[in-house]
């Protein structure tokens, strides 16, 4: 509480929110993120949820921040990372961190299987778990395991790295359920359909989606 915070593309600003709530309005929160619509989203979002005041909304591009150095105790990022210059994003959230403040970034995994419990078909179910189907990272982005090694060659200290599986909720696994829907053809939807009534009836159903995450600290 009382720390100065960067979210590096906010989007609709989901976590932004959740971060001025839980801070309880004591933390100075920013959201920056390129895209004018969502940006307007997340402060139609901030305002309908009380937050206004607690949290900031800019426009600005994740390779070149428009802050000077030193600005934010904490400087963070979800799901962006896959999609700009990896290496330029990650120097510039760097520099415009405080010595002794935290850089943390999480990004999609295209290198760990998903984990699906249902009762699918050994082929159905290798398809649907292939990260290879659902991250799709830019020329210059990062989406994998290389991630530990940019944050490791810079010069931030105290450098955890862990791989995570996030198990979504109903909502996420509606949105995703589309996605798959997408992929597949007339005799696999309705695999997948009656495979997930299935677990879902049996309590059973997990549908869980594969990142990597890492966090140093800049030297003072």
């Amino acid at each position: 509480h009382g720390d100065s915070i960067l979210e590096v593309g906010c989007g609709t600003g989901a976590l932004t929110r959740w971060l001025a709530d839980y801070a309880g309005g004591k933390s100075r929160i920013k959201g920056i993120d390129f895209n004018r619509y969502l940006l307007r989203e997340a402060e139609t979002l901030a305002r309908s949820k009380g937050f206004e005041g607690m949290v900031e909304f800019e426009k600005g591009n994740a390779e070149n921040l428009p802050y000077p150095d030193h600005a934010f105790d904490v400087t963070m990022s979800v799901t962006v990372m896959e999609e700009v210059d990896a290496d330029k994003m990650l120097a510039e959230m760097i520099r415009v961190t405080k010595p002794g403040g935290k850089v943390a970034v999480i990004v999609r995994a295209s290198d760990i299987p998903f984990f699906i419990n249902m009762p699918l078909g050994e082929a159905l179910k290798a398809k649907l778990e292939d990260p290879k189907e659902w991250v799709v990272a830019g020329p210059h982005g990062c989406a994998d395991v290389s991630l530990y090694r940019r944050f490791q060659e810079t010069t931030l200290t105290n450098v955890k790295m862990f791989p995570h599986l996030v198990a979504f909720d109903r909502p996420w696994l509606d949105f995703l359920q589309a996605s798959v829907m997408s992929m597949l053809d007339q005799v696999e939807a309705v695999e997948f359909q009656t495979a997930r009534a299935q677990a879902e009836a049996e309590n059973t159903f997990i549908f869980s989606y594969p990142h990597h995450c890492a966090v140093g600290t800049k030297p003072l």
